[in-house]
This record gives C-alpha cells, structure tokens and sequence, in this order.
C-alpha cells in the first residue's frame, strides 16, 4: 500500500513537471517576450498590437474601416465580434482596451506577465472552445 501511494506521488510530481515544462507550440510567445525575460508584458503584447492596426489602417485615422479589414477575411470577421457600437469601425482606443481586456483574461494570476503557462492554457482553450469564446479581440 505504501509503495503504490509513494509510486502515485511520483507519478503526479513527474506530471505535473511535464506540464509545468510545456512551452507554447506556437512562435506568438517567443514573438512577443520581445526582452526574452520569459514573460510577456502588457507593454510588449500592445506594442505589437499597435504595429498591426497600423498595417490596416491605411488611411491613418487611427480607425480600422470595413473597408480597410475586407483585405483579411479572418480580419474582417474580427472586426465584426469587436465592434460593440455596430458603426463598422474601431477606433486605436477601443483596440487596445480589447488588448487590454486580452491580456488580462490569458494572464491567470494578475501579476502582469503573461508565462509560457498561462500562454500554454490559454491555447489549450482556444483549441477546446473556439477563439471567439475566449477571447474579446
């Protein structure tokens, strides 16, 4: 009896080893920990955020059009979940409050930083329920 509990001890602490050493699949992470300190910031996550609004926003209004998303599908869907004013628009403050919004919702202990952990979780939800229904943007 003593040797199955110490051998499921084992086992658990090598499991949850395993988990604790997974790294996101997906190159984002390692993309977006911009100083390399293995977390991400809410500053280097709007950072590249920004630099993408601005590829869309081609007329430098600070708005992302309809017009201006048909050029990605994926885009313009995007823009259809993040549009809560339903005016075919959104503005660089409202991307980055969904930014914001985005951040806090992958960052599980509110410390700030975004871990490969909580990276690794997040994907896994995403894959689970979809991206529309764990994200806002």
């Amino acid at each position: 009896m003593k040797s199955a509990i110490l051998g499921l001890c084992g086992g658990l602490l090598l499991a949850i080893s395993a988990i604790a050493g997974e790294q996101p699949k997906d190159a984002w992470f390692v993309f977006l920990d911009h100083n390399s300190d293995g977390g991400i910031s809410l500053s280097e996550l709007q950072a590249v955020r920004y630099q993408r609004f601005m590829a869309f926003d081609v007329n430098r209004d600070n708005q992302i059009s309809t017009e201006e998303a048909s050029a990605d599908p994926q885009w313009a869907e995007r823009l259809k979940r993040m549009d809560d004013n339903a005016d075919g628009r959104i503005s660089l403050n409202e991307f980055e409050d969904r930014g914001k919004s985005r951040f806090a919702i992958i960052d599980i202990d509110g410390d700030g930083q975004i871990t490969a952990h909580e990276a690794l979780n997040f994907q896994r939800k995403v894959r689970k329920y979809g991206s529309s229904k764990t994200t806002i943007g």
